[in-house]
């Protein structure tokens, strides 16, 4: 019974580690992006986000291929074998950086050629801040299997408060601009990177074999996360182009208003794959399924209490924050808390379908949202503007609901009647 209660007590505090550690980064980023905003004024923050979405997209390349595997195939390791495993994928992990290094500069060279502007100008900083994300996330990913929750705080730390610091230095001297802060992030993300290697080691005896795996398991994610970044980021994209820069800037203003809500969603990713991961292994699948009901009920609630607020008050949040203009944009604010309950929603069928490794239904989700988003972008924000562009990005989560429960609750009978 002193075992049993040990082990509760040591889950506890990890958890509760966890959340400390997406507290800190969702803040570090909320800061930052109240800083920029101030700093840089909202054209030059469109400008940012812009970047700031490639990094993204060779993140959700990265973690539909090595992360999102990670955290369902290592927990059902045991030992040697989960050891080998994880010194396999870092190797693997580094191969797969040298592809986007490799992307990077031939868009770069082609950017010299041909339509060289502002953006592409950024390419090479991009192309190293990709490769310390991809890698840190990694780092961060393997330190959780192991139950090294305060390594991972740590690493997190490195990265995230010292942007703060270099920023908030780089204000106080009057050097803050668009590069100067990029080449702080990339700083930080360098010493995150040498924090996190210390201690992990790399090998390629099995890299076939853990390739063939993560292959077979991310076959559909990795189309489904181009598909993603098409279908959400598609409908920014000509944003910036129709409506400019500075509407790109309000819209990740306000997603950095919303990152109170980026807390729970980053200690979901963090906790509950790996729990459901052994609760499947351990049980089956009515047990994972019933952990997944369970975890979202608690979690529901509190989220949506915490929606209500910030649409209720959208007004003079974004007042307080960011200066009196910014309260023109409190509509943004509203659409975005009905976005992001949806995003909510969407979470545990994402997780189910990933633990029992069937993630084409994720695929289709995707591929029918970035349908609907190449089709209707462009008419929606000529008519509409902005408005146009809040409904595409509403409607296209409510597409990837729809088709889950369509390819994979009905199909699998996934319903409270099953686990009664």
């Amino acid at each position: 019974m002193k075992l049993i209660s040990k082990i509760k007590n040591t889950t506890s505090f990890s958890k509760g580690l966890v959340l400390v550690d997406q507290i800190m980064v969702s803040g570090c980023n909320f800061l930052l992006g109240i800083i920029l905003v101030r700093a840089i004024g909202l054209e030059e923050y469109g400008l940012f986000a812009l970047i700031w979405m490639c990094v993204l997209f060779a993140l959700g390349i990265n973690q539909a291929f090595i992360t999102k595997p990670l955290l369902s195939i290592a927990p059902k390791l045991k030992n040697k074998e989960q050891n080998d495993y994880l010194a396999g994928l870092h190797a693997i992990q580094y191969l797969l950086n040298g592809v986007f290094f490799g992307i990077a500069f031939l868009l770069y060279a082609g950017a010299k050629l041909f339509f060289a502007n502002e953006f592409t100008s950024y390419l090479p900083l991009i192309s190293i801040i990709i490769f310390c994300q991809t890698v840190h996330d990694f780092y961060r990913k393997t330190y959780l299997i192991k139950d090294r929750i305060f390594k991972v705080l740590l690493l997190d730390v490195v990265l995230y408060l010292g942007q703060i610091i270099g920023v908030f230095t780089l204000l106080f001297f009057g050097k803050l601009t668009l590069t100067t802060a990029l080449f702080v992030i990339l700083a930080a993300n360098l010493l995150s990177v040498l924090f996190g290697k210390y201690s992990l080691t790399f090998s390629l005896l099995n890299y076939k074999k853990i390739l063939i795996r993560h292959f077979h398991f991310s076959k559909w994610l990795l189309g489904t996360s181009v598909l993603q970044w098409l279908s959400g980021n598609y409908f920014i994209i000509v944003g910036a182009s129709i409506l400019g820069t500075s509407a790109v800037g309000a819209i990740r203003m306000v997603q950095n208003v919303m990152g109170l809500c980026h807390i729970l969603f980053l200690a979901m990713e963090s906790i509950i794959p790996i729990e459901a991961a052994r609760q499947y292994q351990a049980e089956g699948e009515s047990s994972l399924i019933q952990y997944l009901i369970k975890i979202t009920k608690k979690s529901g609630l509190g989220f949506s209490l915490m929606l209500l607020v910030i649409g209720l008050f959208a007004g003079p949040i974004l007042t307080l924050i960011y200066g009196a203009t910014a309260a023109n944009h409190a509509y943004i604010v509203v659409a975005y808390t009905l976005l992001y309950f949806l995003v909510f929603i969407g979470h545990p069928f994402r997780f189910y379908l990933r633990t029992i490794e069937q993630t084409s239904p994720i695929f289709y989700a995707y591929c029918f949202g970035a349908v609907f988003s190449l089709s209707c972008a462009y008419p929606l924000l000529d008519l509409l503007g902005m408005y146009g562009l809040l409904f595409g990005l509403i409607f296209t989560q409510l597409i990837n609901i729809l088709t889950y429960y369509f390819f994979s609750i009905k199909t699998k009978n996934f319903s409270v009647q099953k686990i009664k």
